[in-house]
């Protein structure tokens, strides 16, 4: 959660009475609704406006809104160009999972499953090699998403991604997220995330 530099607000607690931007279901609407939960809050003590990213940096910009709840690279982004400060740290508050997702059809498909299955794992060979030639996949990574080099380079180190099969700790992760979601109303009922895994899949480590 970014606030301007000279922002009064120090801690997460002192975003009561306050207004936050976010992407209505986003990780950053999760990280906000945590961030208030640590402090003893809830929805109901803060005003969310919705928009978009773009939006909402302007929005912070011009002090529209109190606090920007986002993600990467937006956070390395408002944090070099526009000064922004890290009012809340989300490491801790999210396990920070990505998800590959495949059809029931191509999962049934023995063809289509092994393809997957080469996939996931040049995938995962790939990552290792992006952070072994940090300055080479720097470059190419900022002219995809259209950011300055440095912020392309410095949000991709601070997340150090990695691909890993699935285990209970992941699965655990997941489903304690939907129980939080649907407690605070973003979802409309429980949800078992159990049958959404596919636990057949594997990535051998990289030598």
């Amino acid at each position: 959660m970014l606030v301007p530099q000279g922002s009064p607000l120090q801690s997460a607690a002192d975003l009561k009475g306050k207004s936050i931007a976010t992407g209505r279901g986003s990780i950053g609407h999760y990280i906000a609704l945590k961030a208030l939960a640590s402090a003893g809050l809830t929805d109901k003590d803060v005003q969310f406006r919705f928009l978009g990213p773009v939006d909402a940096k302007v929005a912070l910009a011009n002090g529209s809104v109190d606090a920007w709840a986002t993600w990467e690279p937006y956070t390395t982004l408002a944090e070099q160009v526009d000064k922004a400060r890290v009012l809340v740290n989300g490491r801790g508050l999210s396990a920070g999972n990505t998800f590959l997702a495949a059809t029931d059809k191509a999962l049934a498909d023995p063809a289509q499953r092994a393809a997957l299955q080469d996939y996931l794992q040049r995938l995962a060979r790939s990552q290792v090699w992006a952070y072994e030639h940090l300055d080479e996949y720097s470059k190419v990574l900022a002219k995809l998403i259209g950011f300055p080099e440095p912020v392309a380079r410095l949000q991709f180190e601070r997340r150090k991604l990695h691909w890993q099969s699935l285990d209970d700790v992941i699965r655990s992760d997941q489903q304690s997220t939907a129980d939080f979601y649907h407690s605070s109303g973003l979802i409309p009922q429980k949800l078992d995330v159990a049958p959404t895994f596919d636990n057949g899949f594997t990535i051998t480590p990289t030598p």
